[in-house]
């Protein structure tokens, strides 16, 4: 077709309007072309303001609009071109998209009319302007026709197949006293994540979570204790948090980040965590592809995850609970966290300087736990106590220390029913056991 192709000048020819119109279409073509194949996604709104004051009066205006049609047609109001009318919305209109729209662009058909008034709508409405010769020393003004956009607001109930647009808000309804209701949720197709309330607390937020969980699992890494298989993952997660918590904080300071370009950094960010959070699988989840044209459902799947999996990760999975010595060789744990009896599973380590597998097979015999107010009768009668059994490896999710033979608690006794209710656990171990050292462990899940 030839309504786009470049123009060939030559010596001697009789200029019509249609020779400069044809050089117009032909760059119009090229840059165009050039832009949206080097980024196809490089459309959308630089720039958006929606007048809250008319929302309340039951239309819907622009107060300010600016960036690239998905045709790669450049708009900028109230700059080069004017604001489109207000959008007076009828009452039964619920649950539509807001466009910003423009005529769509034809072969051989109009494009432009020199005043605003008569006949189907077109791209172009002409205006005349008075414009200054730049050249020093020229004689002032002079009259030209210049072209303004025929920007509109139209609404899905209304035709748009003639028109080239961009969703600009979600219309919710409309109140019995007029007012209009949009969606707070929605995100507008932009060029630039700062045009987008929601797009900018999805950054603020994950750089939040990460720095939060960040520091959390820093403080936890900094004892200086031995490393369990469980302490090796967080400094693996660590690594993980600190590297896109730079990333994100990178982000968050560029002044124009296109959405694609968060989006790509949020489902590495995701893809990375399911490693640790998606049991089983150990694989990220359908999130579902970018869709430019769909901002807010590209987004909400993977920041749903990413809230999940940084909420999930990052709990403590082995909570030291320190035991106080007190006399006749009773020692006492108070368990604050309520929230441990119901999920955990609980462990006795123990250290001493007899052989470990004499301490492995006597300690289940020797040992009484129970709640405070029972343990003296416990130990004087050599009855009941909440039975424990020798593990055959060290939990994955304690800290390794040499010698240490670990026991986990039967929680399903009658005695460890009065530790639950009363939030204090005391543990006695008869005869003579030297250099013994006891920790008590709560672990969330089954011990692995």
């Amino acid at each position: 077709m030839y309504w786009n192709n470049k123009v060939l000048w030559a010596e001697g020819m009789f200029l019509r309007t249609q020779h400069f119109q044809q050089l117009e279409r032909y760059l119009d073509r090229r840059s165009e072309n050039g832009l949206r194949w080097l980024n196809p996604v490089g459309y959308g709104f630089a720039d958006l303001e929606i007048d809250e004051a008319l929302l309340r009066t039951g239309k819907i205006a622009l107060s300010r609009a600016a960036g690239i049609m998905p045709d790669g047609t450049m708009f900028d109001a109230p700059g080069a071109d004017d604001h489109p009318l207000p959008l007076e919305v009828p009452g039964s209109l619920r649950n539509s998209l807001i466009h910003l729209a423009v005529p769509i662009r034809r072969a051989g058909g109009y494009e432009a009319r020199l005043d605003v008034a008569g006949g189907p709508p077109l791209r172009w409405i002409g205006q005349e302007v008075e414009v200054n010769d730049v050249i020093a020393g020229s004689d002032g003004a002079a009259p030209i026709t210049v072209a303004k956009l025929n920007l509109r607001l139209i609404d899905d109930n209304q035709e748009l197949a003639g028109y080239v647009t961009l969703p600009v808000a979600r219309l919710v309804e409309r109140r019995a006293d007029g007012s209009l209701v949009i969606d707070p949720d929605f995100i507008p197709t932009t060029v630039s994540c700062d045009v987008s309330a929601k797009l900018r607390g999805f950054l603020a937020e994950i750089s939040g979570l990460l720095q939060h969980r960040g520091a959390a699992i820093a403080g936890r890494l900094a004892d200086p204790g031995g490393k369990s298989i469980a302490e090796i993952t967080d400094f693996l997660i660590l690594m993980l948090v600190n590297r896109n918590e730079t990333v994100i904080r990178h982000l968050a300071a560029t002044g124009e980040l296109h959405p694609i370009e968060l989006y790509r950094a949020l489902i590495a960010l995701a893809g990375e965590l399911a490693t640790f959070t998606e049991t089983g699988s150990n694989r990220p989840p359908e999130l579902g592809a970018y869709n430019h044209n769909d901002l807010q459902a590209s987004f909400t799947p993977v920041i749903g995850f990413l809230r999940e999996s940084l909420s999930a990760v990052f709990e403590q999975t082995a909570i030291p609970i320190p035991l106080e010595e007190r006399a006749y060789g009773i020692r006492v744990a108070r368990i604050s966290d309520r929230s441990l009896f119901a999920d955990c599973t609980f462990v006795i380590a123990a250290r001493s300087s007899i052989d470990a597998d004499l301490l492995r097979q006597n300690m289940p015999k020797r040992t009484k736990i129970g709640g405070v107010e029972r343990i003296r009768d416990l130990v004087n009668l050599q009855v009941g106590g909440a039975p424990i059994r020798p593990l055959q490896a060290e939990p994955r999710q304690i800290p390794f220390r040499a010698g240490m033979v670990y026991f986990e608690i039967n929680t399903t006794s009658e005695d460890w029913r009065l530790i639950e209710r009363s939030g204090a656990a005391a543990v006695h171990v008869s005869g003579d056991v030297p250099d013994l050292d006891l920790e008590l462990w709560a672990i969330r899940g089954r011990v692995r």
